[in-house]
């Protein structure tokens, strides 16, 4: 709104000097128009009195001075003559006050003042009207100057100075004080202050409004905030303990369960002492049961560590070079990877921001994955895992795939869920391994999903991000 009254203001004060520029124009337009008419006439005869004296600056006329047929004395008025005395005068007629000018003046009463002297100044160099606000006895007014040029009428009076039609003669003045506009202009402004602050009182009652509702809703939404930080606060301490409860539960798992896969093959040593007891296929399956169950046992505790650990660093992130990751892997695999008769092949890595430990169990987990699930369903035919990557948006994008039997559309989600297994009595691995690879990687705020593999099989695709 105080925008708005400025606004207001401006285009009131513009309009007001409109105004009073259109009244010194219609001024100077008649009084012009009454300069030619006399001058077309060759100036006019006037009684002489003690007003109307004779002009000393047409005594080179012998006509300055005639008698009418009844002895009247009369005197030759030039335009700047009759036009001295109408604005003299007249001038409180139209509130305006008149006067012709020149640098060179006939009559010294026609001398310029500073101001017009500056302006007639500038009709010699090429301006034709000229029109400012100033101060004259203290108060305001419009003065507008416009351009006198000599024209065929003028050198009766002024030839013998030397002036040629179409020089700059001088100019006229017409002064208007700008004090009733002024007050017309103040008056029309203090009748809008009413609307004007009417209209601010509402919109302050609005915005006083709207901050009561504002504040209102900040405290539901501070109280529900409060609410949510206790709940969250009770969730990750739920969290925290149920973490910590499962690696405590695997840590002390993984000794008995080492100590039975341990006393499982000391057994199978003290029965080979029995050939016979030792040959019955009951003896051979127990043990086979014992050390199978063992090794299963060995690898979830290991996996649920794993997961454990997957969405927490345990060491600096930083970019590590993934390629020297995936060939330390490769080199611990060779024995498993010769025995399989499996092969990897691996393009040039891009380097990949995650710390060095979880970015290993990544890359092992979906290999391990591969290497138990993705058999070709030709015997004849190796498995084959391939391993690539590409850098873009701010991200490593990587792919391991293989040439195994695939995975359909509708388990490609499932198979993230901890404990998924596609097909029912599946005991190969510990049903942990894609759900470690998801929580290393949504750590870092990345994505995994499974699509077709190029060589036939399925591929994991995961991207790392170098910020999050």
């Amino acid at each position: 709104m105080g925008g708005f009254l400025a606004w207001y203001v401006s285009v009131m004060q513009d309009h007001t000097e409109q105004l009073a520029r259109n009244e010194v124009r219609i001024i100077f337009n008649k009084d012009l128009s009454f300069r030619r008419w006399v001058t077309s006439h060759g100036g006019v005869y006037a009684p002489v009195d003690d007003k109307t004296l004779p002009n000393p600056g047409l005594s080179h006329l012998t006509e300055r001075d005639i008698k009418t047929p009844s002895g009247k004395e009369l005197t030759l008025m030039n335009p700047a003559y009759v036009m001295r005395q109408v604005m003299t005068d007249f001038g409180e007629l139209y509130g305006g006050k008149g006067k012709l000018t020149s640098l060179n003046p006939i009559n010294p009463a026609n001398a310029p003042d500073e101001w017009e002297r500056a302006a007639l100044l500038r009709f010699e160099k090429g301006e034709r009207e000229i029109a400012e606000v100033s101060e004259i006895d203290g108060q305001p007014y419009l003065r507008q100057i416009g351009v006198l040029m000599v024209e065929s009428g003028c050198m009766k009076c002024h030839g013998r100075q030397g002036y040629k039609v179409g020089d700059v003669r001088g100019g006229i003045t017409i002064s208007i004080p700008m004090q009733p506009h002024l007050e017309r202009m103040y008056g029309d402004i203090r009748k809008m202050l009413l609307p004007f602050g009417a209209i601010l009182l509402l919109g302050l009652a609005l915005i006083a409004l709207l901050v009561r509702q504002v504040r209102r809703r900040i405290e539901v939404q501070r109280a529900g905030d409060e609410a949510l930080r206790l709940s969250s606060a009770e969730v990750a301490r739920a969290n925290a303990d149920l973490t910590r409860f499962a690696d405590v539960s695997a840590h002390h798992l993984i000794g008995p369960v080492r100590r039975l896969g341990s006393y499982t093959q000391l057994l199978r040593k003290e029965l080979a002492a029995y050939p016979a007891t030792f040959a019955e296929p009951g003896v051979q399956e127990t043990l086979a049961y014992l050390e199978r169950d063992a090794a299963r046992l060995r690898i979830l505790v290991r996996d649920i560590q794993l997961y454990l650990a997957g969405g927490v660093p345990r060491g600096e992130v930083r970019q590590e070079g993934a390629d020297t990751v995936v060939a330390a892997l490769e080199h611990q695999l060779a024995p498993r990877l010769e025995e399989s008769g499996a092969v990897i092949e691996r393009d040039p890595l891009p380097p990949a921001v995650l710390d060095k430990p979880r970015l290993n169990d990544l890359f092992a987990v979906l290999v391990d994955n591969a290497l138990i699930h993705a058999r070709p369903l030709d015997p004849a035919q190796p498995l084959r895992i391939r391993i690539s990557g590409e850098r873009g948006d701010g991200l490593s994008r990587y792919r391991v795939a293989d040439n195994g039997p695939g995975i359909r559309v509708e388990y490609r989600e499932r198979v993230f869920e901890i404990f998924e297994r596609l097909t029912a009595g599946d005991e190969s691995g510990s049903g942990i391994g894609l759900s470690i690879a998801r929580r290393i990687v949504e750590s870092r705020h990345g994505r995994i999903w499974i699509e077709p593999g190029d060589q036939g099989g399925a591929a994991v695709v995961f991207e790392l991000p170098d910020a999050g």
